[in-house]
């Protein structure tokens, strides 16, 4: 597997196994909003990032070829 697709993969398994952290599902809030919207939020946020970072390996190995 090449490296420029490492990046999105955490927070597809952070999205994944956020039924099964017990500190996301569980009873409370962090800002004011459930655990689970709060996590859920900041990694479908973290695609960005992401998928920029990912665009950018994969430029930089096709200028190497």
């Amino acid at each position: 597997m090449r490296s420029c697709y490492l990046p999105p993969v955490f927070p597809v398994l952070a999205l994944v196994l956020m039924p099964f952290l017990p500190f996301v599902n569980s009873a409370g809030l962090w800002l004011g909003l459930p655990k689970m919207m709060v996590w859920g939020g900041f990694w479908c946020l973290m695609f960005t990032p992401a998928l920029l970072l990912s665009e950018r390996l994969m430029a930089r190995s096709g200028e190497e070829e």
